[in-house]
């Protein structure tokens, strides 16, 4: 069995981008109702993007990041595993020079800590609010 080369050049297929932006929104700590919203795009709509299913084009890419606060050509220029070097403005990853993903189980594992950090942050200002 032949193993497949990985081309030394960047992938800009709908699926990687859609990813991307994907990773970028969870690092961001944004629901995708939010981004969808700040875009004037229905919750259904924006999604299929993350997943690659509706064309990205250079004007959504522009769009989305301006919500993300990140120069668009992160985006397209971010290689898969060294995605999170190139993040800026995360208050979750602000603490890590470098971070490579190196496979879907450690991703998931990350965005599950990612969602679990906003979650407990919520809890804290409600409490916070209560005692206010």
């Amino acid at each position: 069995m032949q193993q497949e080369e990985q081309s030394p050049f960047l992938d800009l297929d709908n699926k990687t981008i859609g990813r991307k932006i994907y990773l970028t929104r969870k690092i961001a700590g944004l629901k995708a109702n939010d981004v969808a919203e700040r875009l004037g795009l229905g919750e259904a709509a924006y999604t299929k993007y993350e997943r690659g299913e509706t064309n990205i084009t250079v004007e959504f890419i522009k769009k989305i990041a301006v919500v993300f606060n990140i120069d668009p050509i992160q985006l397209l220029s971010t290689s898969e595993g060294h995605f999170f070097e190139n993040v800026h403005n995360s208050p979750i990853l602000s603490t890590f020079h470098t971070f490579q993903t190196t496979n879907e189980k450690q991703n998931q594992a990350i965005l599950t800590l990612i969602d679990n950090v906003v979650e407990m942050n919520k809890r804290i200002m409600e409490l916070l609010e209560k005692k206010l």
